[in-house]
């Protein structure tokens, strides 16, 4: 199994969190909300859960500590590679660069990659973030994923509904320009002109993109430039980006649309790959479609070159 789409901050679990803690002198437990995220609320309540998460990010220690923690979980429940993202601009609350956050990121997953589980990093632009942040956060993509640091895309992440893709144009043209891959969370809060706006940006990956169902065109579009979907079905239900019906990921795959099944966040969502597989009732045949649809379009990771 594969899981292309897991945010750090929002797959953090109790056991995690608290061992972060414990790391920081911190002497209160940490206990996390027992309930799903209410579909009600959309997806800016369903991001409110990332505040305690990140609370305890805020170091290149403590991002180190954590996807070293996720990737151990993440081995254990038989996924042979994931691609974990995070916004190192929202790890500088404390006082840390994120030149220094991202390098911590990079020394985890060469660590993650020697003790046998291969993992690449991703890095969030912010939406709503400041420009000269997401600049930073593109400098370093380009700075490290050309060399075998783990360091493999960015991301547009954050509250689309809020911020349309459209006033981020300048990450994605000088992505293009410097080569450095991307993804773009779209058609997850916003609908299918939202992830159109994703494929004027030359995007070959959709984070969610559930709604493009929405419009005919737009999925021709994402069939005939290639592009693949990570979809989240707990997370997309959650957050009230898919309501009602029987969940498209069946549809799309007849129609020929590359998906890929994925988790979002395992810890808010409450769930693990295996079990976004269960709930969906994924045959052995639509599982090796949707692991080879992964394997294709997963970043490459220098990591793995002479593996």
């Amino acid at each position: 199994m594969i899981d292309l789409h897991i945010h750090l901050d929002g797959s953090l679990g109790e056991r995690e969190l608290n061992a972060l803690a414990a790391k920081q002198n911190a002497k209160t437990r940490v206990t996390y909300p027992s309930s799903p995220p209410d579909p009600e609320g959309g997806l800016k309540a369903y991001l409110e859960r990332f505040r305690l998460p990140l609370s305890l990010l805020q170091s290149p220690e403590s991002v180190y500590h954590a996807i070293m923690l996720l990737a151990e979980r993440l081995e254990k429940e038989g996924l042979e590679y994931a691609e974990i993202r995070f916004a190192p601009s929202l790890s500088t609350d404390t006082g840390a660069t994120q030149s220094e956050i991202v390098s911590a990121a990079s020394f985890a997953a060469k660590r993650s990659f020697e003790r046998g589980f291969p993992i690449g990093i991703i890095l969030c632009c912010m939406r709503g973030g400041e420009r000269d942040a997401n600049l930073e956060t593109l400098r370093l993509a380009e700075e490290y994923v050309k060399t075998a640091s783990g360091i493999v895309a960015i991301d547009l992440a954050g509250d689309e509904g809020r911020f349309p893709t459209e006033e981020y144009k300048y990450i994605f043209d000088r992505a293009r320009e410097k080569g450095i891959p991307f993804t773009i969370h779209a058609g997850e809060a916003g609908g299918a002109e939202s992830v159109r706006a994703a494929l004027d940006m030359g995007t070959k990956r959709l984070g969610h993109g559930v709604r493009a169902v929405e419009d005919p065109e737009t999925l021709r579009r994402i069939i005939s430039e290639g592009v693949t979907l990570e979809l989240c079905y707990t997370s997309n239900l959650q957050t009230g980006a898919w309501k009602g019906g029987e969940y498209p990921l069946r549809r799309l795959m007849a129609q020929g649309v590359a998906v890929t099944l994925n988790t979002d966040n395992t810890a808010v969502s409450a769930t693990t790959l295996r079990r976004e597989y269960e709930l969906l009732a994924i045959t052995a045949e639509e599982r090796e479609i949707l692991s080879a649809n992964a394997r294709k379009a997963a970043f490459k990771n220098k990591l793995l070159e002479n593996d």
